[in-house]
Order: C-alpha cells, then sequence, then structure tokens
C-alpha cells in the first residue's frame, strides 16, 4: 500500500543569507567565535502542528547554520523513540552557510493525541558536541485507524501473555523436577513455597555497572535477564527508587540469563561490549536501549544499537560469532550468581540481603528507611 508523507518543513530566514527575519545580532554574536565551528538553531522545540490521519510518516526538518570559521560536520542524528526512523540532510555545513537536517517519525509506532519526541544531533561544534531538538506535534487518527492501533495493541498483549505462560510452565517443570522424592510433574498446587533466603551476601561487585552515586550507603543489586518480562517490569521501580534516595542508594547491574531464554546471552554480551568500551555510563545506554524493545534481541538488533552508540563493531561482532566468548564474557557474574543461589530474575538484593517476594515500591522504602537508620550504614 502506498504510504502517504506528511512533510512540514520550517525555513530559516537569515539575514547574511541576504533575507529578513532573523536579527542580525544573533548571526554576529555568534561570528565572534575564531577558528572553530559553530552550530546555530533557530529552536530547540520545533511544532508540526496536528498530523491528519491518513498519514503513515512523520517527516521533520531542523534549519541549521553555521557562523563559525570551520566547517561544521553533523556527526550522528539519532532518536531514543522506535518511533524514529532514521534522518537525511546537510552532513557538512560550511562557515556562513545554513542547511537543514530531515528526521522521520513512524506515526504507527505513536499514540494519538499530544506528542514530544526527542532528537539529537552530535556535532564538532567543541562547545555544542551534543545538541537536543524537540519535536512537538499533535497525532489524529480517524475511527478505523483508531481499532486498526487498538487491534494491533491487543495482539501484541496475546503474544506478551503467550511467553508469560510458556516462561511460567517451564519454571513450574523446573522447581518440580528438582525436587526431592517426586518423580515427573507436581501440579502447580503441590508446589511448596521455598523457604525465605535470611544469608546476608558478600557480592563482588568491582567491576559491575552502577546507577547513582558510587559510595551511597546502601546498595541494590539487581540480578537480570534481558528476556525476562518481570525485569523489563522490575526496572522502572528501581529508577523511582533511585530518584526517591539519590544521595543514599546506587544501583549494581549483574548478569543472570536463564537458560530457557535463547536471545539473553547474547543481549548481556551486548551491554557488557558496551561497559567494556565506555563504563557504567555507555552500560547503561546499551540497557536502556534494549530494556526499551525486549522483543528485538537478534543480534542484528543489538548490532543497530552498538553502531548508535559507537561500539568498535569488528569486536562486537567476533564476540558474537563465538559462543564461548559470549559466556567468558558473563561468567564472572554467573559464578558469582551460584555462590548467591540466585536461579530466578529478576533476584533484588539491598545491602547483601534478598527481597523476597513482596518488591512492591513500598517494601523497597521500608528496607531502605530500616538501614539508613541502622547505625551499619551511617
Amino acid at each position: 500500500m502506498k504510504r502517504n508523507i506528511c512533510a512540514v518543513s520550517i525555513v530559516l530566514f537569515v539575514s547574511v543569507f541576504g533575507c529578513a527575519g532573523l536579527p542580525d545580532k544573533s548571526v554576529s554574536s555568534a561570528s565572534k567565535t575564531v577558528g572553530s565551528p559553530v552550530l546555530w538553531l533557530d529552536s530547540k522545540t520545533i511544532d508540526l502542528g496536528t498530523i491528519p490521519s491518513g498519514e503513515d510518516m512523520i517527516v521533520g526538518t531542523i534549519p541549521i547554520m553555521n557562523p563559525g570559521d570551520e566547517p561544521l560536520e553533523i556527526i550522528k542524528v539519532d532518536g531514543p523513540c522506535s518511533c524514529f526512523m532514521g534522518s537525511s540532510g546537510d552532513k557538512v555545513v560550511l562557515p556562513g552557510q545554513g542547511g537543514v537536517i530531515t528526521v522521520n517519525f513512524d506515526k504507527n509506532k505513536i499514540a494519538s493525541g499530544a506528542v514530544k519526541r526527542l532528537v539529537r544531533l552530535q556535532t564538532n561544534d567543541p562547545k555544542n558536541e551534543l545538541v537536543s531538538v524537540y519535536f512537538t506535534f499533535e497525532v489524529a487518527r480517524s475511527d478505523s485507524e483508531e481499532i486498526r492501533m487498538l487491534r494491533t495493541e491487543l495482539s501484541n498483549v496475546r503474544s506478551e501473555l503467550q511467553v508469560l505462560r510458556s516462561d511460567m510452565k517451564k519454571v513450574l517443570t523446573a522447581l518440580s523436577n528438582g525436587a526431592p522424592g517426586r518423580a515427573g510433574a507436581a501440579a502447580p498446587s503441590e508446589v511448596q513455597p521455598r523457604p525465605v533466603d535470611t544469608n546476608v551476601y558478600d557480592v563482588n561487585t568491582g567491576s559491575s555497572p552502577v546507577l547513582g552515586k558510587a559510595d551511597a550507603p546502601v546498595t541494590i543489586i539487581e540480578w537480570s535477564d534481558f528476556q525476562c518480562p518481570f525485569c523489563e517490569r522490575e526496572y522502572p521501580k528501581l529508577k523511582e527508587i533511585l530518584a526517591a534516595y539519590p544521595d543514599k542508594v546506587r544501583i549494581v547491574f549483574k548478569h543472570r540469563p536463564l537458560g530457557f531464554h535463547k536471545q539473553a546471552k547474547p543481549a548481556h554480551a551486548a551491554a557488557q561490549l558496551a561497559m567494556e568500551q565506555g563504563g557504567s555510563e555507555l552500560f547503561w545506554k546499551m540497557h536502556d536501549r534494549i530494556i526499551a524493545s525486549p522483543k528485538a534481541l537478534e543480534v542484528k538488533d543489538l548490532r543497530g544499537y552498538a553502531e548508535a552508540l559507537n561500539l568498535d563493531l569488528a569486536r562486537f561482532d567476533a564476540v558474537m560469532a563465538d559462543p564461548k566468548k559470549i559466556d567468558q564474557f558473563l561468567k564472572l557474574d554467573l559464578d558469582e550468581a551460584a555462590k548467591c543461589k540466585v536461579n530466578a530474575t529478576p533476584t533484588v538484593m539491598i545491602n547483601g540481603l534478598k527481597l523476597s517476594g513482596d518488591r512492591r515500591i513500598e517494601s523497597y522504602k521500608a528496607r531502605i528507611d530500616a538501614l539508613l537508620k541502622s547505625p551499619a550504614v551511617n
């Protein structure tokens, strides 16, 4: 079916181009920079108005200018949303010249109503190496389009439920087969709850990715599996806790891909490659991309994330082609998981003690508040 294109153009009128519309002082003040390129934007927020029904692609433009003395290079343009479909336009803007960057969004991946989407520009301007530009617009849909969207969402929910049912059956089967004195699979009603693990584990976190202050008195360790839907749901809670205790809590990530999740190990290795190249900061960027698209864990998807984050692709390809190298990347955490009796995900530890069963926000806060009142952490 032919895809309609909604193109929204924004024209930048600059006096140095011989057109009225932009005050000379905006250009002259930027032109004082000597010996370097300068990225000049008319605005960092661009309103596209209402996107009418019947359009599948949303196209916006970012006018740019270089009032500096050296060529301005647009190194990369990307967006964190899965709806971002790439960009085109001027890659190099000569001194005193202007250009345009065109970006595309997939409307089918955006809900109806008011929308704000981020696009990031990476340039060689030393004062604007990474610039955020926001597009605002209103997505309108006909009744038939809304019905189509609802059907797609319903189909996705059904797929997720099938995965959850399959995972639950595998977990129950593993529990049943591992129970002493029983033969065959037990009915779910016969599975007895495991006793609460009250051990306080001394977990080696020296080489693990950290989110938050390194010297925070409370350490939350999450043993996670990128293909586990429960881990996907736990992460927002951890971010909420970190926001509530910004100086008191740090999050430490531990790899624990489960054996029956066949796409998990390569995803974890990709995140660890980011850790290897850029430390915790780059790890969490890769982590967030993987978590945001839990259905896109093929190696080609992971390679796209690696390319977007400027990872060493030759190194990436070499690791992904060799299961032994992938296992080696994860060995330290998997050995640590065995030592700490971590057999399921997510497993959360707060200062070495597992947070068992109830992982509501209130449970996190109750444990943290109790620790903060303890002389041991003060």
